[in-house]
């Protein structure tokens, strides 16, 4: 152990990925007469790949940079160690940063065309406090688009509670983009449920500058000019149709990752009844 101030002490880990860079220095010769600084300091390279083997610690090094940034003094490091057990009613676990989601069609284009995304994203997209302050823009040019779809992505006809919940969502980050983009038309292409239909569809259909389609969409596509707008190959009522878009929204169904499958094994005992609510 290493000793601190403060009585905190550095963890030795037995598990580093990569040791410690040395500190470059000139010969003891070049030091002899003059007032030269013996450390020349890291190059670039070098110390970009000694910042990120810091970042890869997995307990805290009791550096107490943590200590010395909160301006609140949030951080006691003089509270001791112990183990609590506290009992709750209910346990949610979040999805975090990772995403996931039932695959999707290939021929949509997502991960193709940096024009197509995800409704998560455009839910972000859509936020006053997200990246872009709740700007609607088309990620491959940074234009304001003209014109929206908004498709579904996973379209088991079975699934009622899905399509329900993403026509529900669609509609709902529709009206917010259009209320907060002058001349933009939005088109949402999706089988409709019969839920929907009976209590949504008729409001839904009021919205200025929005269209429900009830069909599937198939294919996008775009001419090498990576400039041009976005073709949806789509059915409805079992004629072939298409129309171009700015930006192309997939309607997803989330799902759990592995790790929260065994998380949610182990705190929960009615596990199926949980993934059939995803």
């Amino acid at each position: 152990m290493i000793y601190e101030k403060e009585k905190r002490y550095i963890i030795p880990f037995d598990d580093v990925p990569s040791p410690r860079a040395k500190m470059p220095e000139i010969s003891v010769d070049e030091r002899k007469g003059n007032f030269t600084e013996v450390e020349t300091g890291f190059p670039e390279e070098m110390a970009v790949q000694e910042a990120r083997r810091c970042l890869s610690c997995r307990r805290c090094l009791g550096c107490a940079l943590c200590l010395a940034e909160c301006k609140p003094e949030a951080i006691d490091f003089n509270i001791p160690d112990q183990q609590l057990e506290l009992e709750f009613d209910e346990v949610i676990i979040t999805k975090g940063q990772e995403n996931a989601f039932y695959p999707l069609n290939p021929r949509l284009g997502y991960r193709k065309y940096p024009d197509v995304i995800t409704d998560l994203q455009f839910e972000r997209m859509l936020s006053p406090t997200g990246p872009l302050n709740g700007l609607v823009v088309s990620p491959l040019d940074g234009e304001i688009p003209g014109r929206i779809a908004i498709v579904q992505g996973y379209t088991r006809d079975d699934d009622e509670t899905h399509l329900l919940s993403s026509l529900i969502l669609g509609v709902n980050q529709s009206g917010i983009a259009l209320y907060k983009t002058t001349d933009l038309e939005v088109v949402l292409i999706s089988p409709l449920c019969k839920s929907f239909q009976e209590q949504f569809f008729s409001h839904a259909e009021k919205i200025p500058r929005l269209q429900i389609i009830e069909g599937l969409p198939e294919l996008v596509e775009k001419d090498s000019d990576i400039r041009e707008p976005l073709l949806l190959h789509y059915s409805e009522n079992g004629e072939q149709k298409q129309q171009t878009f700015d930006l192309i929204v997939i309607l997803t169904k989330s799902k759990f990752s592995p790790e929260q499958e065994s998380l949610g094994k182990s705190l929960l005992v009615q596990w199926d009844q949980i993934i059939s609510m995803v």
